[in-house]
């Protein structure tokens, strides 16, 4: 076995997320590929379970995964509601303090009663009986060799906390890894389970790979709102920039952040802001301030179950029409769609060095399932990282005089910092001339229209616009978009074992609309299944207004998920099945907010 997907469940405040993250961590510092999905409630003692999935591996990871090797339930309650998920084989570890005698029936997997609230009290605190779970854990998988590393990053995690806290923690978790050791049946595949070490890592989540990012591109201004998901991006933010000569504000509200953006963006600093989809609501209208004037910024989206506050704690991708078309009048602007953490990273860096070149907006739609999932990515080289500065002006005998908005042939008008001799300029949401004086004289309207979208028609060379997985000579195709392509590409590899030949197309840059890409890929497909998590088929709807090469044979099927929750691999291999074998007509699902 070159992997293992351990599930961890309890009720809000049983310590689930923290064990989880402690365990991530250790098992990336040990030299093992990780990726995680975490779900909790938006309350902090809510009704709704909190869940934290694991996957550990040898080779790089597509997605969090659908099914679990392990299970560990905290009460009886979520352990009903999971245990549907737990492999034929798999390995059950419940909290039996208070009962013991259920599900009998399941004679497929291994079970581990194990009284961990109990063992928790008498190591010292009811509250360590996650770490119970932890030191059982280990004590299951001996040949991960992660018990001294779980002890340094307990200690990392609660050095504020106190000595004694630590203390208290590292006695449980010794205390249980003993009780493994000398309790529990190791004859289960985990006692020989050796999962490859590949090299030191990195690992960190898609919001802490995004503020990473920013920072090589050469940000060092921030302004935000809290908001869930996206304050995690403050937070990182909030602790590196100022080490580097930045500054980060929390704002009043989301229209002082983006304002805020857009200000020190003008006076000559790289700057970002990041927010959800109410948030970005809120900052439409500076949106456009930012591309009338011509004013380099970015916005990160981690998008959320909406409309209003929705679910703020559960993953959509249904911003994508608001990032495309969310603000008055015809505003020219980047929308980038990172597919996973290490792809966040690289974005944003490409997001800061499209927004300074063509003096423009750019978006990074990320979302909760994304931002919130921690991955190992392979050490980066940043000698070897571009990073692009704006334009600036060149004063000559012959360019005596500055026209900030000068017509070019790229769109691309030299941009000058305030306080610089000889070239000063107003800067409004005003129309305005080349000279930056207003005008609302109807040829300057147009030419200035004009002049602005012309760089867009420069930029979409410099894009990689999309990328292609999969055999090129397959007739059946596969559309999604930003983090939900990690489950289509796995969804692929194990079609391919089953004898379906597909390929996937996901594109980069879903704004400019990649029509050539998607064209190119259309022409050469019978079938195409676009996959999306939200309901009214955004993406889908906008390659069926945009592209040319719908032939009338071209059969395209849509799959919608929108309850909150991340694709699973099993949910899209069971769509292709269904659309190869021809009873996609036929196909009901059991799961809400899933629709075909």
């Amino acid at each position: 076995m070159a992997e293992i997907v351990l599930r961890i469940v309890g009720n809000p405040g049983d310590g689930v997320i923290s064990s989880g993250d402690i365990f991530t961590l250790a098992s990336a510092r040990s030299g093992r590929y990780v990726s995680t999905y975490r779900a909790f409630p938006t309350e902090v003692r809510g009704v709704d379970q909190s869940l934290f999935q694991l996957r550990i591996s040898s080779k790089k990871i597509l997605t969090p995964s659908d099914n679990e090797d392990i299970l560990i339930a905290f009460n009886e309650k979520t352990l009903r509601e999971n245990i549907t998920s737990l492999k034929q084989g798999g390995i059950l570890l419940f909290d039996s303090s208070e009962t013991d005698n259920i599900f009998e029936e399941y004679s497929n997997i291994t079970k581990y009663f194990v009284p961990i609230s109990k063992l928790a009290l008498e190591f010292g605190s009811i509250k360590t009986k996650n770490m119970v779970a932890l030191g059982i854990l280990s004590g299951l998988i001996p040949n991960l060799e992660i018990k001294d590393i779980l002890k340094d990053d307990i200690k990392r995690r609660y050095e504020t906390k106190g000595e004694e806290i630590i203390k208290l923690n590292f006695k449980a978790l010794d205390a249980a890894y003993d009780y493994a050791r000398k309790n529990l049946d190791k004859s289960t595949i985990l006692e020989t389970l050796n999962i490859e070490k590949s090299g030191k890592k990195l690992i960190m989540s898609g919001c802490e790979a995004m503020a990473y990012g920013a920072l090589v591109a050469g940000c060092r201004f921030y302004s935000g709102y809290p908001i869930t998901p996206a304050t995690e991006i403050m937070e990182f933010l909030a602790k590196e920039m100022p080490r580097l000569g930045g500054s980060v504000i929390q704002c009043e509200d989301e229209i002082a952040a983006i304002t805020a953006a857009i200000g020190a963006s003008f006076s000559g600093v790289k700057s970002m802001t990041a927010t959800s989809g109410p948030g970005l609501s809120l900052m439409s209208e500076a949106l456009g301030l930012a591309s009338m004037a011509e004013i380099p910024v970015v916005i990160v989206d981690v998008q959320r179950g909406g409309p209003s506050t929705g679910l703020p704690t559960k993953t959509e991708q249904s911003d994508l029409n608001l990032a495309i078309y969310g603000t008055h009048g015809d505003t020219p602007k980047i929308v980038l769609a990172p597919i996973n953490v290490e792809d966040s990273f690289y974005q944003t860096i490409k997001a800061f060095n499209y927004a300074e070149k063509y003096q423009i907006p750019v978006l990074i739609l990320s979302d909760v399932s994304l931002g919130e999932r921690r991955e190992c990515i392979d050490m980066i080289n940043l000698d070897e990282i571009e990073v692009i500065d704006r334009l600036k002006p060149v004063k000559t005998d012959e360019n005596k005089y500055y026209s900030r908005y000068k017509i070019t042939e790229s769109g691309i008008s030299p941009m000058a910092t305030p306080g610089e001799r000889g070239v000063t300029y107003i800067a409004t949401g005003l129309e305005h001339s080349e000279n930056s004086a207003p005008s609302s004289k109807p040829e300057v309207h147009a030419a200035m229209t004009e002049k602005r979208f012309k760089k867009l028609d420069t930029a979409v060379h410099d894009f990689l616009a999309a990328k292609k997985y999969g055999d090129d000579d397959a007739r059946f195709g596969i559309i999604s978009w930003g983090s939900t392509s990690g489950a289509v590409l796995e969804a692929i590899d194990q079609a391919d074992k089953l004898g379906y030949k597909i390929q996937a197309l996901y594109p980069r840059t879903v704004y400019p609309f990649p029509s050539d890409w998607i064209n190119d890929f259309l022409r050469n497909k019978d079938i195409v299944l676009i996959v999306e998590r939200n309901y009214s088929a955004q993406f889908a709807n906008t390659i069926v207004y945009r592209c040319t090469c719908l032939n009338k044979n071209l059969q395209i099927h849509n799959l919608m998920k929108y309850n909150g929750e991340p694709f699973t691999t099993n949910e899209i291999l069971s769509k292709i099945d269904q659309i190869i074998k021809g009873q996609y007509l036929k196909f009901t699902t059991h799961q809400p907010g899933l629709k075909i």
